[in-house]
């Protein structure tokens, strides 16, 4: 990437794309009726997210950058996008980091890699979006080849995201299919409730 500055930007791009691609899944699904693909495509995201977490504050990796030292001077063309988040990495090991807040959170999770983990979801949701499939598949495919660079990651570490994003959109899947009409399911559940309720008290 260094070498190739022009690319590297391209995927860098490419690579903070994600919450844009993520938005789009949720509409596009929505506006073609696959709304059962669309709760499958959301609870793999939040499993996704919750598995990364618990993984990364059992095994709290660092990234290759930190962990080699490496600079500006090691490779001039090229920052990782996550520079920003090691002074909160090495502060919550350390304790003088003490303030975790959502708004402006920075990226700490090295292993698995969210970032890979989102980007294969992102490919299986919209998979049968005959319009978006190739172009999807291609995108997130460029994500997964940016993420070491610009996540500051191992391989290991987007094979792991890759790992969690299969278990988890299979998961999901499960889940999904045990409960396909949940809002007709709950209406008849309150309608029953609200009806015995009425009885007992005629």
């Amino acid at each position: 990437m260094n070498a190739s500055p022009s690319l590297h930007a391209a995927l860098r791009l490419i690579y903070f794309s994600l919450t844009v691609q993520m938005t789009t899944a949720v509409l596009c699904l929505a506006f073609t009726g696959k709304l059962l693909r669309l709760r499958i495509y959301t609870l793999s995201f939040i499993l996704a997210a919750l598995i990364t977490i618990a993984i990364s504050a059992l095994l709290p990796a660092v990234g290759a950058w930190p962990y080699y030292g490496l600079t500006a001077a090691d490779s001039p063309h090229l920052t990782p996008a996550v520079s920003m988040s090691w002074p909160v990495f090495y502060g919550l090991r350390d304790g003088s980091f003490r303030a975790m807040v959502a708004v402006g959170a920075e990226g700490i999770i090295s292993f698995p890699s969210l970032h890979a983990a989102l980007s294969v979801i992102l490919m299986i949701a919209l998979w049968p979006v005959p319009n978006l499939r190739w172009l999807t598949l291609c995108l997130n495919l460029a994500v997964l080849l940016a993420t070491p660079i610009d996540g500051s990651h191992y391989f290991i570490d987007v094979f792991a995201g890759i790992s969690v994003a299969v278990l988890c959109f299979l998961l999901a899947g499960k889940i999904a299919a045990r409960v396909k009409q949940p809002g007709r399911a709950w209406g008849m559940a309150v309608f029953r409730t609200s009806s015995v309720g009425d009885a007992s008290q005629n």
